[in-house]
């Protein structure tokens, strides 16, 4: 690339909450898919498996390109999860985009990391900060072969304390909104584009990335992918508009592209081969960027901020205001967290009190135990046992079951679960599930925390009278289950 080269860069955030049930590994039928059986399986049909041979068209001919061999993107884990064993296809040319664009962009491939469950990070503890950072790398690592360089922050939360988190992992860079903190430009603000920005704590730095507001709006909420090439133009236009060398970026949620807009896939083909056309441009990824690239200034944070909520991150434990629908009230947010909090707290201590009687270093072993649920082969088992001088089959069991219950209780944060109007949807009754397993696995070591839960769980109440409060959603889910009974 030549100095004078803008740099493109369209990133998706691609995302899906762990739908199957604890217990069977299975998703219930969620008829809202239909004509699918859920909607993983139909979002895979439009979005995940629509880029992966996204229709073009030059003249009579029509090809397919993977976009995702030219989109900067991440996954959830769980999602890749799913679709290593549900959407292999799809999967498979996910991986293999990453490595395909690795060769192009001078060993710096398009995809970035995610922390592991998208629970909401500044409102962890800071030990939960540490271990969601470190799952969703190792995670990365299992399914791409290489160390992330960059991660997203679910929601773009952060505050200090979380980017601190992130550069204390190796991680280099993260992506945020141009309202989350303070942008000092060397230049001119307008002409430096996206960055890099450096952040600052003490002896960590990591570099921060901001993406075009008004484009990435108009991609998200509004019509720019009616038309592809038309969404290109605007795109060049912009761009030129930058300093020579500097860098355009464009965020949004990747569901965005064929499942949020029915012909997004296709569009956004349509895009990067209008792109392609422009000598002056190149279409690469904020990796690529930050190993050519000198930094355009400095990025300072204060406080706690996210990209959809505009009280910082109050969306995920309280009524402020933030909502879909009109007339709807979100009282049930905070009982809601404090609850799962509840549980939490049950969870660490029985995890530190069991482990610590055959473990030298729980800690350590909870950070590593992902590699367990990632790769189940008795091998990989057998060395990770060994490792930590763990012989008896008695005790490898006990560990097994209260990492188990450790991963249960993290997936009982999945940040959607606040996002929406209603805990009684899809995504409430998800956390509700993974904190049932929780406490069923607690129960094992300690006695049973569910009585007080349930009392926690009275204090939510729906929008939908149907569905009563949380203790009644909470209880009618387990007894759907086939291995648990009230």
């Amino acid at each position: 690339m030549s100095e004078a080269q803008r740099s493109i860069v369209i990133h998706g955030h691609f995302y899906q909450p762990p739908r199957e049930s604890p217990w069977t590994g299975l998703i219930a039928p969620e008829p809202s898919a239909a004509p699918f059986s859920n909607w993983n399986e139909r979002i895979t049909s439009e979005c995940y498996g629509a880029n992966a041979h996204a229709p073009v068209s030059a003249g009579s001919v029509i090809h397919l390109r993977n976009n995702y061999e030219h989109l900067s993107c991440d996954f959830g884990p769980t999602l890749m999860g799913w679709m290593q064993r549900h959407g292999k296809q799809a999967y498979g040319a996910i991986v293999r985009a990453d490595a395909l664009s690795a060769q192009r962009l001078g060993g710096q491939g398009n995809t970035l990391a995610q922390s592991y469950n998208h629970s909401i990070l500044p409102l962890l503890l800071d030990a939960d900060k540490e271990l969601q950072i470190a799952w969703g790398i190792e995670d990365f690592r299992f399914r791409f072969k290489r160390l992330p360089v960059g991660i997203w922050l679910p929601e773009c939360a952060a505050d200090p304390a979380t980017l601190a988190a992130v550069a204390r992992a190796g991680i280099k860079f993260v992506i945020l909104a141009p309202w989350q903190g303070r942008f000092q430009a060397a230049t001119a603000d307008e002409s430096a584009g996206a960055g890099p920005f450096v952040w600052r704590s003490d002896d960590l730095s990591l570099a921060v990335f901001r993406y075009d507001r008004e484009l990435s709006s108009q991609v998200a909420f509004g019509d720019a992918l009616v038309d592809g090439e038309r969404w290109a133009d605007a795109i060049i236009a912009r761009a030129r508009g930058l300093a020579p060398g500097a860098t355009l970026l464009i965020a949004t949620d990747g569901e965005t592209f064929g499942h949020h807009k029915r012909h997004g896939a296709a569009e956004l083909a349509r895009a990067f081969d209008r792109l392609a056309r422009e000598p002056d441009l190149s279409i690469t990824n904020c990796a690529e960027v930050l190993q050519r690239v000198a930094p355009a200034g400095n990025f300072t944070l204060e406080g706690v901020t996210s990209w959809s909520c505009a009280h910082g991150v109050e969306r995920w434990r309280s009524d402020c205001g933030c909502r879909l629908s009109e007339g709807t009230s979100q009282s049930w947010r905070a009982p809601l967290r404090e609850a799962m909090e509840f549980v939490k707290t049950q969870v660490d201590t029985v995890y530190a009190r069991e482990a610590a009687s055959v473990l030298a270093d729980p800690r350590a072993a909870l950070l590593e135990s992902i590699g367990l649920a990632l790769d189940p082969s008795p091998a990989l088992a057998e060395q990770f046992f060994i490792r930590y001088k763990v012989g008896e089959e008695a005790a490898r069991a006990r560990l097994q079951a209260l990492f188990e219950m450790q991963r249960a209780a993290q997936a009982a944060f999945t940040s959607c679960a606040w996002f929406f109007d209603d805990f009684a949807g899809l995504e409430g009754r998800i956390v509700l599930r993974w904190a049932a397993r929780a406490v069923e696995l607690a129960a094992f070591f300690s006695p049973s925390i569910e009585p007080e839960l349930l009392e926690r769980l009275r204090g939510l109440h729906s929008n939908r009278r149907e569905s009563g409060d949380g203790a009644t959603l909470y209880l009618s889910l387990k007894a759907r289950e086939p291995r648990v009974r009230s």
